[in-house]
């Protein structure tokens, strides 16, 4: 095997990179560090460990296969697909345009905005849930062991049921129903 010593490799006539049409391998265990800019135009696989600092901008679609640690801002301009299940963990404020989620997944420390949040299976709130526009259920709803604090105003529409009996809806219906038990 040869092997070429020089402090410096451009093209032929000195005024761009050279092209490396067979590819670049570096050996195991060596460091490649580079102090521009890092454009690929195909498709990257990264195998093992990778450590990126600073602002990291991924067009296109990206699939981690074992994971990612974010420690500061998340920002997903388009939809986020988290699917397979794990946990979703960051340390800084998340902001998503639209996230999706499938399979058993967990969210941790979060704190920012979700423009869409879509769950394709069960989802499981373990903290306080906040919803300051308006909450539609399309199906059953089976609430376990609550307590109602405080009700500022409740508006129905149809008629109220209990043990498929009519709920009293006006004043003086729920004072009787209150006193006669109907």
């Amino acid at each position: 095997m040869s092997e070429l010593r020089v402090d410096n490799i451009v093209s032929q006539d000195g005024t761009a990179a050279p092209i490396y049409s067979k590819g670049l391998n570096i050996g195991a265990g060596v460091t490649l560090t580079n102090n521009g800019d890092f454009v690929v135009g195909g498709a990257t696989s990264i195998a093992g460990n990778t450590q990126i600092s600073g602002i990291t901008t991924f067009s296109g679609a990206s699939t981690f296969s074992a994971g990612a640690s974010v420690n500061g801002d998340v920002t997903v301009t388009g939809a986020l697909n988290v699917t397979g299940g794990g946990s979703f963990n960051t340390t800084g404020v998340g902001t998503f345009g639209t996230l999706n989620v499938s399979g058993a997944t967990s969210f941790n420390d979060i704190t920012g905005t979700i423009g869409t949040l879509v769950v394709t299976n069960d989802g499981t709130v373990g903290g306080a849930l906040t919803v300051t526009g308006d909450l539609t259920v399309n199906g059953t709803t089976t609430t376990i062991d609550t307590v109602v604090t405080a009700v500022d105003s409740l508006a129905v529409d149809g008629e109220i049921t209990t043990g498929g009996k009519p709920v009293a809806t006006t004043g003086k219906a729920i004072a009787m129903s209150m006193v006669f038990g109907g």
